[in-house]
């Protein structure tokens, strides 16, 4: 008997479990922005040293994702979801007694831990969900996948402040205590209940060079864009904390496409690079991930142009959330149907009409009306591009003992494009300073959605041909 028809009774049960993990990594993407503050604060620390509570965080899950992903597939994903649970977890305790033992610095630990099981969590359930599914449901699973992890990093602010609301500021490690419990009976049940992945015995050795290398090229470039000021970008490039490490992770990945050719299991397929379908699904992905965190300026839109009261923003993000909430598992069911690129390019075309309508109609001329129907457009428009096409376009065109590693590795492209893309738009907003500004970022991302659906034009499925 095949695995997917030992596993077919037990699909539900699979589908909630890998669900609640995609939940918990989630939220803590963004439920830390909030309260940033407050630890800073707490901790007697300036902005330039508490921003890296956040920062930290995201360098580490994009440089090991694809490693770890990697590893899931050699040792078996349901493993490492598992142990990635319990690493999460200990993060999030080492975290939460940064307060009283170790400082600033133990939460930095903290966070680096929470990251590494952030960096197993989602791409081992992606990929997992993706081949369990049968090809007529896989769609829908990757699409109420795509609908969790993405509200949950819309929403992880939100939670954020709740807690913090009611626990009081003093309270703010009861952030991190929270998920404990969830954290050990998420990693129970992945390990009593969950089937255990075939892997391959035959696969050669573990690519360590390669995979070192790999991470460290991603942490150079990530802290090298970060140092770069788009309103002043010959500046910035100029300064050593730029050009550094982008020079640094120049020569690691010259090192690596040396070492790569002689591993007998690379952490990434060189291959990858010279196939249409896949190089195409990379491009769209660094493009969604450039559209998806331009969600995070909303609030600032909506208190400026509506001369909102400071923290009133974040109400207009569930204009994007709901909307996103509902047509995200629609575009998984119509994946199933149609294929994911018809989705894919109604899904942007929505955005793009979102976008240039806030542009051209909702900002110029402000009021809650055109402002919030303007995001619900968009809003339909992400539920549709982010997440299952994408995934589901990477799963098609790569092996299925490849998968985990194919899906972290579109991850990081998108995770590149979130880290690249905020100070393009920061840049846009301070270059010419009121409404135009907001109406010259609004417009960049429509154009950044253009080319996604202009790359999604060169796409062909290997299943339909088209």
């Amino acid at each position: 008997m095949t695995r997917t028809g030992q596993t077919g009774d037990k699909l539900g049960l699979i589908l909630a479990i890998f669900l609640t993990g995609l939940l918990i990594g989630g939220l803590y993407v963004g439920m830390v922005s909030p309260v940033r503050l407050v630890v800073q604060a707490d901790f007697g620390i300036d902005d330039a040293t508490g921003i890296w509570m956040i920062n930290i965080y995201t360098l580490f899950y994009a440089a090991l994702i694809p490693v770890i992903g990697k590893v899931a597939d050699r040792i078996g994903r349901t493993r490492v979801f598992t142990a990635c649970m319990v690493v999460f977890c200990v993060g999030s305790v080492i975290c939460g007694v940064s307060q009283r033992f170790g400082g600033f610095g133990f939460l930095l630990v903290g966070r680096v831990i929470q990251a590494i099981g952030a960096g197993g969590i989602i791409p081992v359930a992606n990929a997992e969900i993706g081949t369990t599914f049968p090809p007529e449901k896989r769609g829908m699973a990757l699409g109420i996948a795509a609908m969790v992890a993405g509200v949950s990093n819309v929403f992880g602010a939100v939670v954020g402040s709740a807690i913090i609301e009611v626990v009081g500021i003093a309270n703010w490690p009861m952030m991190f205590y929270l998920c404990i419990p969830f954290c050990i009976a998420v990693a129970l049940a992945a390990a009593f209940l969950l089937p255990r992945s075939l892997v391959n015995p035959n696969r050669g050795k573990m690519d360590l060079a390669g995979s070192f290398l790999f991470a460290l090229a991603v942490l150079l470039l990530l802290l090298g864009v970060k140092e770069l000021d788009f309103t002043a970008f010959g500046e910035s490039f100029l300064r050593p904390t730029t050009w550094g490490p982008l020079l640094g992770a120049a020569l690691c990945v010259v090192a690596f496409r040396a070492v790569e050719h002689r591993a007998e299991d690379p952490v990434f397929h060189l291959e990858y690079l010279y196939n249409r379908p896949i190089v195409v699904t990379m491009i769209v992905s660094f493009f969604i991930g450039c559209f998806i965190i331009s969600m995070v300026l909303v609030p600032e839109l909506a208190e400026y142009v509506l001369d909102a009261p400071l923290g009133t923003g974040g109400y207009y993000v569930l204009a994007i959330g709901l909307l996103s909430f509902v047509t995200t598992p629609i575009g998984g069911k119509l994946i199933d149907k149609v294929g994911p690129k018809p989705v894919l390019l109604v899904g942007l075309s929505l955005s793009i009409v979102g976008l240039l309508f806030l542009a051209l109609v909702a900002v110029p001329a402000p009021n809650p009306a055109t402002l919030i129907g303007g995001l619900m457009i968009v809003g339909a428009g992400m539920g549709l591009a982010m997440g299952a096409p994408t995934n589901y376009m990477i799963l098609e065109n790569t092996s299925k003992e490849d998968s985990t590693a194919a899906v972290a590795t579109i991850a990081l492209i998108r995770q590149i494009g979130t880290s690249v893309a905020p100070a393009i738009y920061v840049g846009l907003i301070a270059s010419v300073p009121g409404l135009p500004g907001f109406q010259g970022m609004l417009l960049c991302v429509a154009v950044f959605n253009a080319l996604a659906l202009l790359a999604m034009l060169w796409y062909r499925s290997p299943n339909t041909n088209a």
